[in-house]
């Protein structure tokens, strides 16, 4: 009797394990636009808390894509979309390999003379179908108004589950002086390495 409940039992863990293993990250990076009007809470997006999401919203261009996302795919975006650091959103789109969300957090606001970008970072899940892991995906959004307040406001959505790639930082001590400084160094401990030998 133990025999039998211990061998159903790992045939349970087994195909758990079996099962888990099968599913796959998802990876997709995906350009967006709307379609439709873009308003801005406070009519001008450097102040604006939220600006509405411009629906229709579609996909254009496709750069990395295994869950059979197609140009044209609408978009659902959260509208009106917060565009303040810390706020939350979601975005859905479906494909025929199912339904996909996602949950994203706005991580970052980069505020120009009349632009407004945002990034957010957070996961996408496959809703309805079954195969995908839930998976990090990236978000970034840049709104300009070039008119000034209360113009028209145009926009592009940037998405993918690929981190976006940092941008370089200074290297500590490069240059001619850090150079000079080092040189001198190895100059010195050959001198006196020298001295030593002799």
């Amino acid at each position: 009797m133990k025999l039998k409940l211990l061998g159903s039992v790992a045939a349970l863990a087994l195909s758990l394990v079996g099962s888990a293993a099968n599913a796959i990250p998802i990876e997709v990076a995906f350009n967006f636009v709307p379609t439709g009007t873009l308003t801005a809470n406070t009519g001008d997006v450097t102040t604006a808390t939220t600006i509405t999401s411009g629906a229709p919203d579609v996909v254009t261009t496709i750069l990395q894509n295994n869950i059979q996302l197609a140009s044209g795919t609408t978009i659902a975006i959260t509208t009106p979309t917060p565009v303040t650091l810390g706020s939350t959103f979601t975005k859905s789109f479906t494909t025929p390999l199912g339904s996909f969300l996602e949950n994203l957090t706005v991580t970052l606001v980069t505020p120009g003379p009349s632009s407004r970008g945002i990034t957010a970072t957070g996961t996408i899940s496959q809703t309805v179908g079954s195969g995908f892991d839930p998976t990090p995906v990236f978000y970034s959004a840049a709104y300009t108004q070039n008119g000034g307040p209360g113009a028209q406001i145009n926009a592009s959505f940037n998405n993918s589950t690929s981190p976006p790639n940092p941008v370089p930082g200074p290297i500590v001590g490069a240059g001619l002086p850090g150079l000079i400084f080092a040189a001198g160094g190895l100059l010195g401990l050959a001198r006196r390495r020298r001295k030593l030998v002799v």
